[in-house]
């Protein structure tokens, strides 16, 4: 087995990161099966192509919950170079993209709800299932050839109560296609493309695009339905979600990738220091952000959760308080 580095982080931050990255990664896992869970119970919101893109994201944040954390857990007892510098990779990356491509999508439905006219260019449940699938294929396809298996590869440790433990792939080599490759290439992509620069890039045109297409639409409501512009309240709860989590996605997801390029560029490998172990744990948190986000600005979220949480409880109470009541016997009038 091949050490080129060990971790720079001290000991402190190293069993930080592992104590606050299991909370955070369970607690996130339950966040998103929560959301999943909230949209199949309640009919009303499933039956949308809105509905559709939530799951989809929620799932591709377990991924990323998984790959991100749980899987490096493995690297205790599993430290194949195929699973080390491929498989975990290849999870963590597909798993990012899908996510952020899924805010894409939910940034083009609700501009094509608030900017078209006509209806028939709306994105229905069925296109919606047919982009979810599309995105899919389309983030492996980009991101295969983290699936080659390496011919070379190197790992960073860190000692931790005097022990080596494997922390991470430091590098790996591949070839295919008649090229020859390395993982930093890649990281280095992934970091100046899609992950990092073109989704981050359409997120934030999408929630520009949604600001002035609502308020322009609510201005048309105003003065020529005469309508109120709190008729807009439903639009303006899903602007306000897409914006925050835009916002999370910026400041928690982008610091890592700027520092991976940092360290590319100036002939490093992947950064292992106290900083990008925090870097990595901000990461976590925004894979956890979506639901208490979506309950925070939806007002129909915070009641259909209300509703499914306590309406069996506030149901069987009163059957309870019903059947308690004594029974009067009404005398016949004479």
């Amino acid at each position: 087995m091949n050490s080129s580095c060990h971790v720079n982080a001290n000991s402190t931050v190293i069993l930080s990161f592992f104590i606050f990255g299991c909370l955070f990664t369970i607690i996130g896992t339950v966040l998103n099966l929560c959301l999943c869970l909230l949209f199949f119970r309640a009919k009303s919101l499933l039956n949308t192509p809105y509905a559709v893109f939530i799951i989809a994201l929620s799932i591709a944040d377990i991924v990323k919950l998984t790959a991100e954390y749980f899987i490096h857990i493995l690297f205790f007892y599993i430290q194949h170079s195929y699973f080390v510098c491929s498989i975990t990779w290849f999870l963590t990356m597909t798993s990012e993209n899908t996510s952020y491509a899924f805010l894409c999508a939910l940034g083009i439905e609700r501009n094509l709800k608030v900017w078209t006219i006509d209806r028939r260019c709306l994105i229905t449940r069925r296109h919606a299932y047919i982009i979810t699938l599309l995105i899919i294929l389309f983030v492996i396809i980009y991101d295969h050839p983290f699936l080659f298996f390496p011919y070379n590869v190197s790992y960073c440790f860190f000692k931790l109560f005097n022990q080596l433990i494997l922390f991470s792939c430091d590098n790996a080599y591949y070839t295919a296609y008649g090229y020859k490759f390395s993982l930093i290439n890649l990281l280095f992509i992934e970091n100046i493309g899609l992950n990092n620069l073109i989704l981050p890039i359409f997120i934030i045109s999408t929630n520009i695009s949604l600001i002035f297409g609502l308020r322009r639409r609510a201005y048309q409501r105003q003065h020529r339905l005469g309508r109120s512009k709190n008729y807009d309240w439903r639009e303006r709860s899903v602007i306000l979600y897409m914006f925050f989590s835009s916002l999370a996605f910026i400041l928690l997801t982008s610091p890592i990738g700027i520092l991976g390029v940092w360290a590319t560029l100036h002939g490093q490998h992947i950064p292992t220091n106290n900083l990008a172990l925090i870097l990595d744990l901000l990461e976590i948190i925004h894979h956890c952000s979506h639901f208490p986000i979506l309950l925070m600005t939806s007002s129909i979220i915070r009641k259909k959760t209300f509703h499914i949480l306590f309406q069996p409880r506030l149901s069987r109470q009163n059957s309870l308080t019903i059947a308690r009541q004594p029974i009067r016997k009404h005398s016949p009038s004479k």
